[in-house]
């Protein structure tokens, strides 16, 4: 895996990631539903890429644990973040819900990226 490749892919998500929050409080709902594919392909992409790239390196397990913690619990609040967003549609009183799930998903998503940056500082290679 190629870190310039993973590095690339990683600031495309998170700029989709901003891109998506701009136009969901915008109330664009069409972009919003667009970016909303595009990042969670974007993220995808991502996990696949991070799990190869990181197969070249032996990780501190308490470091590797905390980060998989951060990274599942963030994905563990997708289904929350969509049903609220589809609830949103039609019943604008599911806001404040959807609002509060979507920030639990950026603030964990930022958990994990933190996480992984601190996994990397001990890191030693597999090689």
């Amino acid at each position: 895996m190629d870190l310039a490749l993973f590095l690339a892919n990683l600031v495309l998500t998170v700029a989709l990631l901003a891109a998506t929050l701009w136009s969901g409080r915008k109330a664009k709902r069409r972009l919003h539903y667009r970016l909303v594919v595009f990042t969670v392909l974007s993220l995808i992409g991502a996990i696949v890429q991070a799990e190869l790239f990181g197969r070249s390196f032996v990780f501190d397990p308490v470091r590797l644990n905390v980060h998989l913690f951060a990274a599942f619990a963030a994905l563990a609040t997708v289904p929350g973040v969509v049903w609220t967003g589809l609830r949103l549609r039609t019943r604008s009183g599911s806001r404040a819900s959807h609002q509060r799930w979507v920030g639990a998903f950026v603030g964990l998503v930022l958990l994990a990226v933190v996480t992984a940056c601190w996994m990397f500082l001990d890191a030693e290679s597999a090689a």
